[in-house]
């Protein structure tokens, strides 16, 4: 008895030995797990920094920041003997729906939920007027609801009720709280942001993604929109802007003495100006016996001087209006970045036009991108058509998302993370940050850099 007491004793203590082995292997390799995982966080957050780095120095490039695969795919972090850790930044490409594109994205090419016009919003042709009329109330500051709009005492009614802001919004993501909005509107087909048309998000069927099984991406309005484009109120020297609404044009602004004289008439009679675009092939009579304009007939007028010589110098250094006072502007759309989508939403421009202008676009200069002015200058559009156009449309943007994928070869761990990256601040800033690793890895590794690694 003794003996079998013994055996009994020491089986236990074996199966308890073996179990606390099994735990402390188990423990380890979480820790390894663990600690690969924040390795691959790491890299991703050193991809997030190294794009940061990039568009302070040349956000004006469009060709360093855009698509470039050299400096944003498969870039080395680290290797720590047993995996090299490397990230890469990849975006969508409107241009080529089957392929990814390596660079980051402009927030001012896409539509502004919280300052966007009424009408902005109708041409969107997969919006209808009622979940425009919702989001409108959704966001204005009354309580009256809209024809076919919804405020508070619609939400009150809900199963779960909840207070809406009457104000903007936070992210784009919050547009799942307006009625009338879900996930075929807001993220379209592509339901892990990888920007490809993948087998589920194609297949016709009832499971999550909706689709319509016709070979294309829809992007839905994550991709059209944002909530996040401001600029800074100066030019592209980074000097403040002269608003000419007050004070004086000095005399190094490289503008005809038409144009100051013009503009002293214009104002001596009470008037002000809501936008520099304004000036363009302007005319003015100007009232009897006001300033400047003692010695002129009654009926004769005077003209701006402002013609596509002198646009680009007026779209640039000066400004009007409240907009004069403010350090940054919200909402303008860049009209060198945008897609056509959202440029034929632009109050003014229609699908053709805005198709027209992404086809010229590709082939301009840099310093004729650098205003707007070359919508007129290019004849895309004639005067008055510019001053329509003009107060909705920047031709620059500050702020930037990137989605970068860190990752470890050969472990195969990995992160995805999605920023928005704000540089109108002047010290450049994370302003938006979530982890979207939870969508599975966006694509697959590159085989020749797995092979190299080994």
């Amino acid at each position: 008895m003794v003996l079998v007491a013994v055996l009994i004793v020491a089986a236990l203590l074996t199966v308890i030995a073996a179990g606390v082995v099994f735990r402390m292997r188990a423990e380890v390799a979480a820790a390894a797990g663990q600690r690969r995982g924040e390795q691959a966080y790491e890299s991703a957050i050193s991809g997030l920094h190294y794009a940061m780095a990039v568009l302070q120095n040349s956000a004006g490039d469009l060709d360093a920041w855009y698509d470039n695969p050299d400096i944003f795919q498969n870039q080395l972090v680290a290797d720590d003997g047993a995996s090299t850790w490397y990230f890469t930044i990849y975006a969508d490409d409107p241009a080529a729906r089957d392929t990814l594109r390596y660079g980051v994205t402009d927030e001012a090419g896409k539509l502004n939920i919280n300052t966007a016009p009424e009408e902005a919003w109708l041409a969107f042709e997969n919006l209808t007027s009622e979940q425009v009329d919702c989001l409108l109330d959704y966001l204005d500051a009354d309580s009256e609801p809209r024809s076919e709009g919804a405020e508070q005492e619609y939400y009150d009614g809900l199963a779960t009720p909840y207070i809406i802001p009457n104000g903007p919004l936070a992210t784009v993501e919050e547009l799942f709280l307006v009625k009338g909005f879900t996930a075929a509107e807001v993220y379209g087909e592509d339901a892990n942001f990888n920007g490809l048309l993948d087998p589920n998000e194609d297949d016709g069927d009832s499971r999550f993604p909706p689709d319509n099984r016709d070979g294309e991406l829809a992007p839905g309005l994550r991709a059209l929109a944002t909530v996040f484009s401001s600029e800074r109120n100066v030019d592209r020297e980074g000097r403040p802007r002269i608003d000419i609404n007050r004070g004086s044009l000095p005399r190094e602004l490289d503008l005809p003495d038409e144009t100051r004289r013009f503009i002293e008439a214009y104002r001596a009679d009470g008037n002000t100006f809501k936008h520099p675009s304004e000036l363009l092939e302007m005319r003015y009579e100007p009232k009897q016996g006001g300033r400047n304009s003692r010695d002129r007939q009654r009926g004769s007028s005077v003209e701006s001087g402002v013609g596509a010589d002198e646009l680009p110098i007026v779209m640039d250094r000066l400004t009007a209006g409240s907009s004069g006072r403010r350090r940054r502007g919200a909402g303008l759309v860049n009209i060198n970045t945008a897609r056509a989508e959202v440029l034929a939403a632009v109050p003014g421009l229609d699908a053709n036009l805005a198709q027209e202008i992404a086809d010229v676009r590709g082939g301009l200069d840099a310093d004729t991108k650098a205003t707007v002015a070359w919508l007129y200058t290019q004849n895309l559009l004639d005067a008055d058509e510019f001053k329509t156009v003009a107060p909705h449309v920047t031709a620059r943007g500050y702020q930037f998302s990137v989605r970068c994928v860190g990752f470890g070869v050969p472990c195969g761990r990995y992160r995805v993370l999605e920023a928005v990256l704000d540089l109108a601040g002047g010290t450049p800033r994370i302003a938006y940050l979530r982890d979207i690793t939870r969508l599975g890895l966006p694509f697959a590794l590159d085989p020749e850099l797995v092979e190299r690694t080994r």
